[in-house]
């Protein structure tokens, strides 16, 4: 039994260290210090690493040994249209059933949200960014739906990497007020206008990532 335990937690850790870009994109993995580096034995972190692999959060090249996945341009604009569609379709089933007191608690989300972005702290932001997101889908009771938007927000994280360091006061308004939109819509029960807010995030995203200009010669 303990194994297993160890496993879970070995990949815990260090998926945590990934999404946390404590390991950055495209940095190498040895598995040897990283065990060390996590105080846990060689086979739970082998197994762990080889799972992550599968997931594509690390890459095995040949001869070169592991790394830390990076996101080209093109995987982003993949990721940020599936985003799109998986979103937009949790914010339509979170429509049909959130409560009073679910809508309550994306406010808290946003709050803290709010904070962290005005703050600076990238990393909490990027979080609770998350966490609303997945907080949506949750209300859709999907348990697939669910599942999707989690494994996306984590490579989102990854994706994030590439922002700049320093947002202006203006982006950060603008996050926070992207957000916002979609909140007010979701209380208002108007699917078409959160529809349309999750859409505009997205977009949001695509600047903060430089892909815009990549985005618009896709669609001609």
């Amino acid at each position: 039994m303990e194994h297993p335990i160890l496993r879970d937690k070995a990949y815990s850790t260090i998926k945590q260290k990934l999404l946390q870009r404590d390991i950055r994109p495209g940095e190498r993995i040895r598995e040897d210090l990283l065990a060390e580096e996590i105080s846990m034995s060689r086979t739970p972190v082998r197994e762990a690493i080889s799972q992550l692999t599968t997931e594509g959060f690390i890459v095995n090249l040949p001869r070169k040994g592991l790394f830390c996945a990076s996101i080209d341009r093109e995987e982003m604009l993949d990721f940020l249209k599936i985003r799109e569609a998986l979103e937009t379709l949790a914010v339509e089933e979170c429509i049909d059933r959130v409560t009073d007191e679910e809508i309550h608690h994306l406010d808290l989300i946003l709050i803290n949200f709010e904070q962290a972005v005005i703050s600076g702290d990238r990393r909490q932001a990027s979080e609770l960014d998350s966490q609303f997101h997945i907080a949506i889908a949750e209300i859709s009771k999907s348990k697939k739906l669910i599942r999707f938007i989690s494994e996306m927000s984590d490579f989102m994280s990854l994706a994030r990497s590439k922002e700049r360091p320093d947002l202006t006061v203006e982006e950060k308004g603008m996050s926070i007020s992207q957000h916002q939109e979609i909140l007010y819509a979701i209380r208002q029960r108007d699917i078409p206008k959160a529809v349309e807010a999750v859409r505009v995030n997205i977009r949001g995203m695509k600047r903060k990532l430089g892909l815009e200009a990549a985005a618009h010669i896709s669609q001609s």
